[in-house]
């Protein structure tokens, strides 16, 4: 009788199926920004943002967000530590235009460097229309746009402009405004710095040893002086320019050009391919860079070489300049 039992027990026990008998766990889904505060977390207020009393980890911050603590913040586009307006962030941190930057930002339909109005660009950067003034003698323009100039887009039309600085031919303008009354900025190629140019009507209007009114501006009929400059001493043109001797039947003339990399004795194409103070010239069955110098003073060339004269006189006032052979 105790036999039968044991083996109904047994029976039972092997009944169940050693090694089947597993139990299915849960599994857990907790994570950080779900709303629960679970195990390890300080806090859980249902997002993954910092800044907000609960960090992007569920711990508890200690700083409160705010607009214009610095810190970039929740739906912040910016933070820059105040709650002025109209400084590129506004008082809800927002990012703003700002007229005045050069930057065509939204809103903006111009932005000339500057908050001036009456040059075609308002202190709100939208387009005016152009103020027609006169170039030559300057007027028609008065109080905080005192000089008349051509309008950005060079068409011949022109409008009232501040002067920030009284820049005139021997200096950079970095901006319009940088040019004093009487002057505009020009340059030859997009990559380099311009520079201020007096407009001229004839070259009685010019001024100083060289300078005659040639220069067309832009391919507008709106002419300017070219530089007064001395080419072989290279004196006389802004900063990282040289001078460059034209001919020209209506009389010889200099201007300022920036110049190429092209040494002494190198072959050339044009003035600009060669270094300051060399003029590109014919020279044998090519033609090469060779320095300025003043025909009849054998000192401005360098012993050894010959001040030759060119085949056209080349005359600016009295001096006659050649080149070094």
């Amino acid at each position: 009788m105790k036999l039968k039992r044991w083996i109904a027990v047994l029976g039972l026990v092997t009944g169940c199926g050693f090694g089947d008998n597993k139990v299915t766990q849960g599994t857990s889904h907790h994570r950080c920004g779900d709303g629960a505060v679970d195990a390890g977390e300080g806090c859980d207020d249902g997002n993954n943002l910092p800044g907000d009393g609960c960090s992007a980890t569920c711990t508890v911050e200690t700083a409160v967000a705010a607009c214009g603590n610095g810190v970039l913040e929740n739906d912040e586009e910016c933070d820059d530590g105040n709650l002025t307006s109209g400084d590129g962030c506004s008082s809800a941190c927002q990012d703003e235009s700002v007229c005045g930057n050069h930057l065509i930002e939204p809103g903006e339909q111009c932005d000339d460097g500057n908050t001036a109005s009456g040059d075609g660009c308002s202190p709100t950067c939208q387009t005016e229309a152009a103020t027609a003034c006169g170039l030559l003698p300057q007027s028609g323009c008065s109080g905080a746009t005192p000089a008349c100039d051509v309008t950005s887009p060079a068409d011949g039309t022109t409008a009232c402009r501040a002067v920030t600085a009284q820049g005139t031919s021997n200096d950079h303008c970095p901006v319009d405004s940088a040019c004093k009354a009487g002057y505009t900025c020009v340059f030859d190629d997009v990559a380099e710095v311009p520079w201020c140019a007096r407009f001229c009507a004839t070259d009685s209007g010019c001024s100083g040893t060289g300078s005659r009114c040639v220069d067309g501006l832009d391919g507008t009929n709106v002419l300017t002086c070219s530089n007064a400059c001395d080419p072989y001493g290279q004196t006389g043109c802004p900063v990282g320019m040289g001078c460059v001797a034209h001919q020209a039947v209506a009389g010889d003339f200099t201007d300022c050009s920036y110049q190429g990399a092209v040494a002494e004795a190198g072959a050339c194409t044009t003035n600009r391919d060669c270094e300051d103070g060399l003029a590109c010239i014919p020279h044998g069955s090519v033609k090469t860079c060779q320095p300025y110098c003043v025909v009849g003073n054998s000192h401005t060339c360098f012993a050894g070489e010959t001040c030759v004269a060119f085949a056209d006189p080349l005359v600016i006032g009295s001096t006659q300049y050649g080149v070094c052979f």
